[in-house]
């Protein structure tokens, strides 16, 4: 039998519902009929989660945009 570990803010017992709330935020995405089923198709056959694969898709995209580009050439 697995025991549940309790939720602790501050010292104090909470919800699963209250922790979540102080360890992240929503952020809601709009995308076109249709799309959200095939979005999540994909990650599921990636065995992510829709969050998950949303998430490293975004952070991928943030280190891309970091990235110093190595590919401009430089005139002599």
């Amino acid at each position: 039998m697995s025991e549940n570990k309790p939720y602790i803010v501050n010292g104090k017992r909470v919800t699963h519902d209250e922790y979540t709330k102080t360890r992240y935020e929503d952020l809601r995405v709009r995308v076109p009929k249709g799309r959200k089923d095939e979005i999540q198709a994909h990650a599921a056959a990636k065995g992510e989660s829709l969050n998950g694969y949303v998430t490293k898709a975004i952070d991928e995209r943030i280190e891309r945009d970091r990235a110093p580009t190595d590919n401009v050439k430089e005139e002599s």
